[in-house]
């Protein structure tokens, strides 16, 4: 599991691409596993693009906007990453 607080704003302030980011986290993640992202829409919403490509699935969204959060337009997205199966691995199985 990863806990990304922030980090996608964090590194696009720094003129960093967070798409690098996001193909890293994926290496870094197993199959199955959770990625809990807490950052401002914009930035979920910058993910929610790739979701596809990166073969992740997307479990859960909310806004976190309890009294503890100062940034109101701040939300939690939870994914978690599917397993890859080529047509040849259908293939072994059977």
């Amino acid at each position: 599991m990863l806990h990304a607080w922030t980090v996608l704003s964090d590194v696009a302030k720094k003129d960093c691409s967070p798409e690098d980011l996001l193909i890293e986290m994926d290496r870094v993640l197993r199959p199955t596993g959770f990625v809990i992202f807490r950052d401002k829409q914009p930035m979920i919403d910058f993910v929610k693009k790739y979701l596809t490509a990166l073969h992740w699935e997307a479990v859960a969204t909310a806004d976190s906007g309890s009294d503890s959060v100062q940034d109101s337009d701040e939300a939690v997205f939870i994914i978690q990453k599917k397993l890859w199966l080529t047509s040849g691995s259908f293939r072994d199985t059977e």
